[in-house]
């Protein structure tokens, strides 16, 4: 028997549920989303991959509708690790408010995986800290 979730909330449904019985969210508005939409959404995904995957693409897409949902994470994530991806998305866009603001998380998350990101960002930007 297969499981599936809802794609807003992540919690585990019915396959034959058109509404979310844990957050109301209605499935078939969910499916008919632009494919950067879905991956803003996959940012707060419970499972640690998903998140990271996401940001990796939308830096890739240089998905500017992004960036906000991006400094989300970095700004509110626990998992450095996610943090870390979130940084190196928002260094593919390369803009030099955010290359800027990007320097400056180091002074409030120090952790090997941000710091490591951070210098990545840094290097391929040619910008020395």
């Amino acid at each position: 028997m297969a499981t599936y979730f809802c794609r807003n909330c992540w919690n585990e449904i019915d396959e034959d549920q058109i509404i979310c019985p844990h957050c109301g969210a209605d499935q078939r508005e969910l499916n008919a989303e632009t494919f950067v939409a879905k991956l803003i959404r996959a940012l707060k995904h419970p499972e640690p991959e998903t998140p990271s995957r996401a940001a990796d693409i939308l830096g890739k897409l240089k998905a500017r509708e992004a960036i906000p949902a991006l400094w989300d994470v970095v700004e509110q994530s626990e998992d450095m690790f996610i943090v870390a991806s979130a940084i190196e998305a928002l260094g593919e866009f390369g803009d030099t408010d955010i290359l800027e603001r990007i320097q400056k998380v180091l002074v409030q998350k120090t952790s090997a995986p941000v710091r490591a990101a951070v210098e990545r960002v840094m290097k391929k930007c040619n910008i020395t800290s």
